[in-house]
């Protein structure tokens, strides 16, 4: 598909996707309409102005991209990816709003409920919007993989909503055409929920992103074995995602590399393993060095011993960036701590145990640990 059109980057993709979403929603909303306003279906009526709503979306769809698209100026040194998320924001805002005003004329068709005249016609046409809309969602759900879009999903989950509350009026009008039963209210407040409840699923999923949520596992895994794919990394850690929109990844990290590298070499190793990160991954990278001693006997003996009062403290805990430098009449340990989600100890209490047990095998020793919250 994207051959044949020659959608040769996102910001084209995104507008085919939106003028494709125009045109089919601007086609359903306009049938919808009259039928419902010569039949008197108010479900159908309200379906209708659903879809009229969604050609809405698609316009801040369009508007999304081309914001999103802008690169970096002075004001948004990150660019303006973000700007997809907000657009997203406005569809599921709208799905809401209109599911609540939906069931507010649901729940009074319920109580003064009005006549029906639906045909065969209209039955037709409602099997083919549920069919239409069902492909969109299809289109959509394609086109967000592709190019990674959490507004696009927004609007596909928007369609394949649609496709449920239609189908709902669908009943609704057969029940009345076979059994003279009038339930188009109590569809209309089926279909209300549907709107509202996906409107809800897309805000929350978009309001995580705005708010940063965890990055996807896999990118993290991916990132972290392509680092040690480099026979000198000898470690990764503190890995730290931001989001600024698809395509717009910037990432820091900390590798271990052994001390006995001079600073030259340090520095090309980083930026080989940049530049790859960069190539595969279509990130922003920046890599901090922490040297690694190797082969000491007595640094040996001091990791060893801060691995093992860790342990005793918890098997949950690990510890990277060991140093050891004089103190006194003893040695001063200087550490990061991994400290895993919902730790029983708050950070001062860790310290204050681990320097108790520290103190109390080697009096003179002292403790300096930096406590690391995962991020990723």
């Amino acid at each position: 598909m994207e051959k044949f059109f020659n959608l040769s980057n996102r910001e084209t993709y995104g507008k085919f996707v939106s003028a494709v979403g125009i045109f089919v929603n601007l086609l359903l909303s306009v049938v919808k309409i009259a039928i419902g306003y010569f039949s008197g279906a108010l479900s159908i009526l309200a379906d209708g102005f659903n879809n009229l709503s969604d050609i809405g979306n698609s316009l801040v769809m369009l508007f999304g991209f081309k914001v999103a698209s802008k690169p970096a100026d002075e004001e948004h040194p990150f660019g303006h990816g973000r700007a997809e998320y907000l657009a997203g924001l406005f569809i599921a805002a709208v799905m809401i709003f209109v599911g609540g005003k939906l069931l507010w004329e649901s729940v009074n068709n319920i109580m003064e409920p009005e006549e029906i005249t639906a045909d065969n016609v209209t039955l037709l046409v409602l099997v083919i919007s549920v069919a239409m809309k069902f492909l969109l969602g299809i289109f959509y759900k394609h086109a967000a993989q592709k190019i990674n879009s959490e507004m696009v999903r927004a609007a596909a989950l928007d369609s394949f909503t649609d496709c449920l509350a239609t189908a709902a009026v669908l009943v609704s009008i057969i029940v009345w055409l076979k059994f003279g039963i009038n339930i188009d209210g109590a569809a209309g407040v089926f279909v209300s929920m549907f709107i509202m409840r996906g409107g809800l699923i897309s805000l929350n999923e978009i309001l995580a992103l705005l708010l940063g949520n965890k990055p996807d596992t896999k990118l993290i895994e991916e990132i972290k074995a392509t680092v040690k794919e480099s026979p000198e990394i000898l470690g990764v850690h503190d890995l730290i995602i931001h989001n600024y929109g698809a395509k717009r990844l910037f990432v820091s990290m900390h590798v271990e590399i052994p001390a006995t590298f001079d600073l030259l070499t340090a520095h090309e190793i980083v930026d080989k393993v940049e530049n790859k990160l960069k190539f595969k991954f279509d990130i922003s990278v920046t890599l901090h060095v922490d040297p690694v001693v190797q082969n000491d006997a007595a640094f040996d003996e001091h990791k060893a011993l801060a691995e093992k009062i860790l342990s005793e403290i918890s098997p949950d805990l690990s510890m990277h960036d060991f140093r050891v430098l004089p103190y006194k009449t003893g040695r001063k340990l200087i550490f990061d701590v991994k400290v895993p989600e919902n730790f029983p100890l708050s950070d001062r209490e860790l310290r204050k145990e681990f320097q108790r047990r520290l103190i109390k095998l080697h009096f003179n020793d002292r403790a300096i640990i930096n406590l690391d919250h995962q991020y990723c």
